[in-house]
């Protein structure tokens, strides 16, 4: 088991020991000392520009998910026993943890089935509280929020692309919330500059620093963050305009939603859950009991990639901007979509069934040689034999191997993991790759 520690004070925090791990939250004063890690280093900057002070439980909210990035970046999944199961011990301070406490078993149980690790937390007294927001008469330039009357990530990829136009397009007008990380900005600010409509934008990033050696690059938890960062963002928004509860917009494809595992050993390693329905809810969930009023939705939930992009509001703006999205898991090794990763194939296949011209220049610009690539084939075999079970396998089990689903719309979570399977083979016949 890992211990880390956090603090937005390095005065509180142990030295570093053998399974045990000093945070900074929010902040670099310690950073002479050598052993300690830092994350948020320029979040309160950022919160501080929604020009609104955030109450108690979105900040401890806000925290937690920090830690729980901090965690899962810093700490390898090749050091344990299993190569995969991290267990966790979280010393914590929160601004006000006798909300959380009773919620703590909740928090451990999603994130156990966010990121398969096993979590302990322990909230104290003395966490960071919520900061004063900067005004205009101090010369900062504040986030826009008049006007506005939701939420929606937005990655830079083609889903959360997708969900700003459409909602553009409906007269929603929107706080566009971005974990910017490096490179991610550059396509979320070129598609943004060609948008229409009255929206703003929040960008913030978690800025993760480990002290020595590698992090762990498998990020299971990144949306916890991603919604953190927009739970803010809805409160600036709700104490605008006044509203009783903020539509927080999940903008993704029902397909990718689900991640099924495509086969048996995709179960764990390879199946993230990053929107999965089963984890929303669990959320949506720590939201109505800690008081957070934003509502989580997915207007995607039931349509495929390919649905979406056919059904955009604006085909004219979607093919303009299609170009700057990124969908690739890999394209930051080389700053290029790889083009044959699942969500690579799963953009092609939808951009197909779309008819959208695409130029995306992808490392393979055609699929048809990766089979004879033992090391870049893995992703496409995985997707040859889901298609080749499609015919046979009871879908019901399959997509329940995923995460548990509510009964009542479970034949419209089957079909669209049928639907965008069937997507992905259209496109691999269309490639002669099936």
């Amino acid at each position: 088991m890992t211990k880390l520690v956090f603090h937005h004070d390095h005065l509180h925090l142990p030295p570093a020991s053998d399974g045990l791990l000093p945070v900074q939250i929010y902040g670099l004063s310690g950073k002479g000392r050598g052993d300690i890690s830092y994350i948020g280093n320029q979040v309160i900057d950022k919160v501080r520009r929604l020009g609104v002070q955030l109450p108690s439980q979105v900040m401890d909210f806000l925290t937690i998910a920090l830690a729980v990035t901090a965690a899962d970046t810093f700490v390898k999944r090749t050091d344990t026993e299993d190569g995969w199961t991290r267990r966790f011990s979280v010393h914590l301070p929160l601004h006000e943890p006798t909300r959380w406490l009773p919620l703590k078993k909740d928090l451990e149980r999603a994130l156990h089935f966010l990121s398969g690790d096993m979590w302990d937390f322990e909230f104290i007294e003395g966490g960071y509280p919520p900061p004063a927001p900067y005004h205009q008469k101090d010369r900062f330039k504040l986030i826009r929020l008049r006007d506005l009357d939701c939420v929606s990530l937005f990655s830079g990829g083609l889903d959360s692309a997708i969900g700003a136009i459409d909602l553009l397009e409906k007269g929603r007008a929107p706080l566009l919330v971005s974990h910017a990380y490096k490179g991610d900005k550059t396509h979320q600010d070129r598609i943004s500059q060609v948008l229409k409509g009255q929206y703003s934008r929040f960008e913030i990033n978690a800025d993760p620093h480990l002290c020595s050696g590698k992090t762990d690059i498998t990020m299971r938890t990144r949306s916890l963050n991603f919604l953190a960062f927009a739970a803010a963002g809805a409160f600036a928004v709700q104490a605008v305009s006044q509203q009783r509860t903020v539509d927080l917009f999940v903008p993704e494809n029902g397909f990718i939603s689900l991640n099924a595992p495509l086969t048996p050993r995709r179960i764990g390693t390879l199946s993230t859950r990053t929107t999965h329905p089963y984890f929303i809810e669990s959320i949506q969930s720590l939201f109505d009991a800690v008081g957070i009023a934003c509502r989580i939705i997915n207007p995607y939930q039931f349509k495929t990639k390919g649905q979406m992009a056919a059904d955009c509001q604006n085909r004219k703006l979607l093919e303009r901007v299609v170009a700057n999205t990124v969908s690739c898991s890999h394209w930051k090794r080389s700053n290029q979509q790889c083009g044959i990763c699942v969500p690579c194939i799963i953009r092609r296949a939808a951009i197909l069934a779309a008819g959208i011209s695409e130029k995306t220049d992808y490392s393979f610009n055609t699929i048809t040689g990766v089979l004879s690539e033992a090391v870049r084939r893995d992703d496409l075999q995985a997707l040859r034999i889901a298609i080749k079970q499609k015919a046979t396998r009871n879908p019901g089990p399959w997509i329940v191997d995923s995460g548990p689903l509510p009964a009542a719309t479970f034949d419209e979570y089957k079909n669209v993991f049928l639907d965008g399977l069937s997507e992905v083979e259209a496109f691999l016949r269309a490639e002669r790759s099936l």
